[in-house]
């Protein structure tokens, strides 16, 4: 918990975002109930680098922005009064190993976890999916997900240039450079997964190269 009198290092604004952002993955169907997770990275301007995190077991119909924790990068709650989701010790495996990644967004999303429990890979046969996630996106075996340990394979199977790693019977992983664009990351790869899953029973779909899509100058992504 904050102490009364100190400034906390996660402004309201960002703890709001954090909240509409849980909240859209339960309207747009990537999660349900208390499913999945997110949290941001945060700096100060003492040198203290940490990250804001949801609480775990709390419904994102009943979550407020004072529930958000901040945690170090050893996982040291400094403020809040809840408890950090159980996969705080696997985002913060992926922060470590992507100085470049500012959010991660865990969704449980259907057909996602369709293709995770066959243990394929997500080939991006739609643009969006190739623009956000920059390319196939793996799956990792299924074991449980709350230690350092499988959140340094995930990030070692992610790798340095996919934003986006599916847990086989459990989800998706997904990270950017800001919260915004990890949860796109995260609606993209569950877009794509729905229509690779259709396509692939009609037909052999036609799989897309991020190498290979460029964009017109001075264009942005969707």
């Amino acid at each position: 918990m904050t102490r009364t009198g100190t400034r906390s290092r996660a402004d309201q604004a960002l703890r709001e975002e954090i909240l509409y952002y849980c909240r859209e993955s339960v309207r747009t169907g990537l999660n349900f109930n208390t499913q999945g997770n997110i949290s941001v990275r945060v700096h100060g301007d003492d040198g203290f680098e940490g990250v804001v995190i949801t609480p775990s077991d709390v419904r994102y119909d009943a979550m407020r922005p004072d529930d958000m924790l901040v945690v170090d990068m050893d996982g040291t709650v400094v403020e809040g009064d809840l408890l950090p989701s159980t996969e705080l010790p696997v985002h913060l495996a992926h922060y470590r190993r992507r100085p470049d990644v500012q959010a991660i967004v865990h969704t449980e999303s259907t057909f996602v976890n369709v293709l995770g429990t066959l243990g394929r890979t997500i080939d991006p046969v739609l643009l969006n999916m190739v623009l956000y996630a920059k390319g196939p996106v793996p799956v990792m075996p299924f074991e449980f997900s709350t230690c350092a340990a499988f959140g340094e394979r995930s990030a070692a199977l992610m790798g340095d240039d996919v934003d986006a790693v599916v847990w086989a019977n459990h989800g998706l992983l997904a990270v950017g450079v800001s919260l915004k664009l990890a949860f796109k990351v995260a609606v993209a790869v569950e877009e794509n997964a729905e229509v690779l899953f259709h396509a692939s029973r009609v037909g052999t779909p036609h799989v897309l190269a991020y190498d290979a899509i460029a964009l017109p100058e001075g264009a942005r992504l969707p």
